[in-house]
C-alpha cells in the first residue's frame, strides 16, 4: 500500500510539473559544454544517400564549410545524438550569445558565410547579406540541454 501510494504521489508530482529530463549521451554533455562555453556548435541533420546533382551540389557546399571553418565550429551529426529532431539535408548553427540558424537543403555557400560571419562578429558584407537564413527561437540545442 506504502508502495503504490509513494508511487502515485512521484507520478502526480511529475505530471504535475510535466518536466521529465531525459539523460544525456556523452556526445550531447559534449555539445552542451561547447554551448554553455559559447562555441558555436553545428548539427547536421541525417543525410540520405543520392545520386543526383543537387545532393553534390549540397553535400560539397556544406563539407567545404565545414573543412575550412573547423576550429571555429563544433560540428555534431543528428544521428548521433539520441534528442535531435532534425529534417534530412537540415543545418542547425547555435551559438549561446547569438541567434540561432536553421538551413534546410541550402546549396549556396553565402548562407553558411553569414553565419559564420555573424558568430564571429564580423561586417557582413551586402551580398552576403541577401542570403541571411532563417533564424528560429526553438532552439533545438537549448532542449538537448535542458535550458
Amino acid at each position: 500500500m506504502k508502495k503504490s501510494l509513494l508511487g502515485c504521489l512521484a507520478f502526480c508530482i511529475m505530471g504535475c510539473t510535466g518536466v521529465v529530463i531525459a539523460e544525456q549521451t556523452s556526445l550531447e554533455k559534449q555539445l552542451c559544454d561547447d554551448y554553455n562555453n559559447d562555441q558555436a556548435v553545428v548539427i547536421i541533420g541525417n543525410v540520405p544517400l543520392e545520386e543526383s546533382q543537387w545532393y553534390a551540389d549540397w553535400s560539397s557546399t556544406l563539407n567545404s564549410f565545414v573543412a575550412s571553418n573547423n576550429e571555429f565550429f563544433n560540428v555534431y551529426k543528428a544521428n548521433q545524438l539520441t534528442h535531435t529532431e532534425l529534417k534530412n539535408y537540415s543545418v542547425l548553427f547555435s551559438k549561446k550569445s547569438k541567434q540561432s540558424y536553421l538551413l534546410e537543403e541550402v546549396v549556396e555557400p553565402q548562407s553558411y558565410e553569414y553565419v559564420q560571419l555573424e558568430y564571429t562578429q564580423a561586417d557582413i558584407p551586402k551580398h552576403i547579406s541577401a542570403f541571411k537564413p532563417n533564424q528560429i527561437n526553438n532552439d533545438l540545442v537549448k532542449k538537448i540541454c535542458n535550458l
